[in-house]
């Protein structure tokens, strides 16, 4: 089954933000290889769960680098204070320093800090570059400040292997062209001699990849369409069929209720209908 980018309607099934939190984590769930390490931010559930699940599915030996303690076990969207006696928040929330590590990094040979690294920004560009420093205003000057790079550039610049992830897809978050560069794509990457470039970029919307160091549509999720994603990016996305996302299976399913027993996978972050256009 697949869709053409010629006419298509409008009515679409509609899609409940938990409902899309539990496929994206399924969709980067699938992403992740065995012995791989895969680091990611705080805040950050659905990539937490899709490494959880990953573990239990087919990479036992998945490494996480979180924020979190998950060498203790660990739990979606853990909260300071809790009733629930089964709950390991009081373990969880807890300042972790070896993230500072990252700081050590010399060069590709000197640590081996993550393979797979799951960043998203305030802007991703064609060749899949990255801005979480801020927005340029018309006069071309800073307008509005992001939380900054942080380790970003290091990490993204460092792992084998970058995957996008975007809580919505719109044309002012898909852009052509950064206006300040976090993780660097691959022309940027080129241009000082490093290979490769992200992978992949998963949306409310869509997945897509890259050919040729520019992103393309790899699949569209069964609540959107062709038209309506190629609209949502601020630069041409190749013509031609795209299929439609697999949903969540019922060994996904089943893992799922493992990892996030409690129901937090709720997607509060995530824009079904892509976000304002």
């Amino acid at each position: 089954m697949s869709r053409s980018g010629a006419s298509e309607p409008a009515a679409r099934p509609a899609i409940e933000r938990p409902a899309l939190a539990r496929l994206l984590a399924c969709v980067l769930a699938r992403e992740l290889r065995d012995g791989e390490v895969v680091a990611f931010g705080l805040h950050a559930e659905i990539l937490l769960a899709a490494a959880l699940m990953a573990q239990r599915l087919h990479a036992p030996d998945l490494a996480v680098r979180h924020g979190l303690r998950v060498e203790r076990g660990a739990e979606i969207g853990p909260a300071a204070w809790t009733a629930v006696r089964s709950s390991r928040s009081h373990e969880l929330i807890e300042y972790l320093e070896a993230h500072d590590a990252v700081l050590d990094v010399a060069s590709r040979s000197s640590m081996r800090f993550c393979d797979v690294f799951l960043i998203g920004g305030l802007q991703i560009d064609r060749e899949g570059s990255t801005n979480l420093i801020g927005l340029k205003g018309r006069d071309g000057r800073l307008a509005v400040r992001g939380p900054g790079s942080i380790g970003t550039t290091s990490i993204g610049t460092l792992a084998r292997h970058v995957i996008l992830f975007s809580g919505e897809h719109t044309t002012r978050r898909f852009v052509e062209t950064v206006d300040y560069v976090s993780v660097p794509g691959w022309r940027r990457r080129a241009a000082v001699g490093l290979e490769g470039g992200p992978a992949l970029c998963v949306t409310p919307l869509a997945v897509m990849d890259f050919d040729d160091g520019s992103m393309r549509l790899r699949s569209v999720h069964a609540h959107a369409t062709v038209d309506e994603v190629r609209r949502r990016t601020g630069f041409a996305l190749a013509e031609g069929p795209v299929p439609v996302t697999a949903p969540p299976s019922p060994r996904e399913i089943a893992a799922l209720e493992v990892v996030d027993p409690f129901g937090r996978l709720t997607g509060d972050d995530l824009r079904p209908d892509g976000g304002p256009e």
